[in-house]
């Protein structure tokens, strides 16, 4: 059987395109958080790690009163590496951007974090505070923060 030129190219640009994907670095590191709290709440937090160290924090939370001022939120973590929702017991904070609602209780925030941030060891929590009587009150909605793997 002849194989004609054109079919070659082909062959010899499908192997260049797996070549050079293999070639590639490392894509970013994913961690979600899936939020619940007092009143309803319930959002979700995505926190990307770049191979170059960076991270990007996507968070929503629905189910806020329109209106209601801005709410401060963090990576909590400590030096036990054993940080969870549940006890509350992360004493050091990575600072996040603040939520505002908009009028339909529904709030987003983007935050992007330098390389010289490092992502902590061990087990970490993404913590929404009241802001109410003081602007970083009690928590009010949490979620424990897993790892998704790695994007290819």
């Amino acid at each position: 059987m002849k194989v004609k030129p054109w079919t070659w190219v082909a062959l010899l640009g499908v192997a260049a395109v797996a070549a050079l994907a293999q070639m590639q670095s490392k894509g970013p590191e994913i961690r979600y958080a899936e939020l619940s709290g007092t009143a309803g709440l319930k959002g979700t937090a995505v926190i990307l790690t770049s191979p170059g160290g960076e991270h990007e924090v996507f968070l929503r939370l629905e189910g806020l009163r329109p209106g209601s001022g801005v709410y401060a939120n963090h990576i909590h973590y400590n030096a036990a590496g054993n940080a969870s929702c549940q006890a509350q017991n992360g004493d050091k904070i990575i600072g996040l951007a603040n939520l505002q609602p908009d009028d339909k209780g529904v709030a987003l925030a983007y935050t992007r974090l330098p390389a010289s941030v490092k992502y902590p060891e061990g087990e970490t929590y993404v913590n929404v505070h009241a802001n109410t009587p003081n602007p970083v009150g009690a928590s009010i909605a949490c979620g424990q923060v897993e790892k998704a793997g790695e994007y290819k």
